[in-house]
């Protein structure tokens, strides 16, 4: 498998998966509204064995205990998000999510669905045909 790349804007920080994305969403929920500043951000995922960062390092911040956004110190850039409790039965550890739009080419990542549309902003209207569930 060819090594993908992706980073943040400004380019301090660079990173690689060894994976295509098992999995990209789009997430409406408020907690990514406010940290990313935009109605919604698009997720993707891969195995943690799968991403590593090859230049720079990732800043953290945890608002909710046991989760933690990474981004660049230097710009900003949202880079990640890891829970390190199970969400919905799922053990999120085994994963490491990214940004999808902070992939050299984002469009291996294709959405597949929509997430936490119980918090979707009125003024967002969903016109993709993909299937939307309240919660995650």
């Amino acid at each position: 498998m060819e090594k993908l790349n992706g980073g943040c804007y400004c380019g301090a920080v660079r990173y690689q998966i060894a994976s295509r994305p098992a999995w990209s969403g789009h997430c409406h929920c408020r907690s990514c509204q406010m940290a990313l500043g935009g109605a919604f951000v698009t997720w993707a995922k891969v195995a943690a064995k799968d991403f590593a960062v090859t230049k720079g390092e990732i800043k953290t911040f945890q608002k909710t205990l046991g989760i933690t956004r990474g981004f660049c110190g230097d710009c900003g850039t949202t880079l990640t998000y890891t829970a390190e409790t199970e969400v919905e039965g799922q053990d999120w550890s085994a994963d490491a999510w990214f940004t999808a739009s902070t992939l050299d080419d984002p469009s291996i990542a294709e959405p597949k669905t929509h997430v936490f549309v119980s918090h979707q902003q009125p003024w967002i209207k969903l016109a993709d045909d993909l299937p939307t569930f309240p919660e995650f």
